[in-house]
């Protein structure tokens, strides 16, 4: 087990990195508050200190803990819970993120910094460890930017193929480790990938939408978010995103947009042997899950069958 010195030296230097300030001027027993630490960067440094650890983490998990000592004392403490890792295989990807992960990871949390003002609804929601199947809205092309700062690090995206052979975006991307899924077919062989990842104790993230909504609000689902469900056994966790149509608007202003998320109630998975009637009928209940996690005006043709 490792020593709460350990952890502490550990967190220190983490800590000072993100902060781009001398080692020696962190004081453990101090909040990370007077040091201007923000959700993001706690998100950042505990996806890092999860695999340093190689147990899962809660990304909220350094803002929980009002000191760098009262949080290395806990992990001390805590049973070490090795996270599940998938064998090696065409279908079947660890859930180690190599170090161009990692740097992908941090630049997508610093370019949130400084250009938007992320708020975060209801995190605790989000499941700590285990299989998790998000479900989220797509009102931006750079929406992966501020998912990538709410959900854990170990999240998986689902992301359509053509961005592969985009230049910067697509070597981002596979850095990051998307599963690439074909656009406007059921891509069996992504989707597989997915539940695999899944059944081993992974995070995956789907827009059941499949595509941009060019309306602001929510289009129809597609039952892909509803085979990774039923296949994996994994209950849906709706995530909700607003205010990043809005980015270029503010950034042409010069000044940062404000994105806002709010984490739904989970949704079960369906039977087994659901039926594609039963698979269409979960979809929609994930959507109506996205769209009471949305003001009403981002609801979109799921907006009259959802009750205040």
């Amino acid at each position: 087990m490792t020593s709460t010195a350990d952890i502490r030296a550990w967190l220190i230097a983490a800590v000072a990195e993100e902060l781009h300030v001398d080692p020696a001027s962190i004081d453990g027993d101090r909040p990370l508050a007077y040091y201007g630490f923000d959700s993001l960067a706690a998100a950042t440094v505990s996806g890092d200190l999860s695999e340093w650890l190689e147990r899962d983490l809660a990304p909220e998990l350094l803002m929980d803990y009002p000191t760098i000592d009262a949080l290395a004392a806990h992990l001390a403490d805590a049973p070490v819970v090795a996270p599940a890792v998938a064998e090696r295989g065409s279908a079947v990807v660890d859930e180690e993120l190599d170090q161009r992960g990692r740097v992908v990871r941090r630049i997508a949390a610093g370019l949130v910094r400084i250009s938007s003002r992320l708020e975060v609804e209801d995190r605790g929601r989000i499941p700590s460890d285990g299989p998790v199947l998000f479900a989220v809205n797509h009102l931006h092309i750079f929406d992966a930017l501020w998912m990538s700062t709410v959900l854990p690090a170990r999240a998986r995206f689902l992301v359509a193929g053509e961005f592969r052979t985009r230049p910067v975006i697509g070597a981002a991307l596979t850095a990051a480790r998307v599963i690439y899924i074909a656009r406007g077919r059921a891509d069996r062989s992504a989707l597989d990938t997915a539940v695999e990842v899944l059944r081993n104790g992974g995070a995956v993230a789907i827009a059941p939408e499949g595509r941009l909504s060019r309306t602001g609000g929510l289009i129809k689902g597609h039952n892909g978010v509803a085979y990774l469900s039923c296949q994996s056994g994994v209950a849906v966790t709706p995530i909700a995103f607003w205010g990043q149509e809005r980015a270029v608007r503010s950034w042409l202003r010069f000044s940062r947009v404000r994105v806002c998320a709010r984490v739904g109630n989970q949704v079960a998975p369906p039977a087994p042997t659901a039926t594609s009637q039963e698979l269409e009928l979960h979809t929609t209940s994930v959507m109506r899950a996205l769209a009471l996690a949305l003001p009403a005006p981002y609801r979109g043709i799921y907006g009259d069958h959802t009750p205040e």
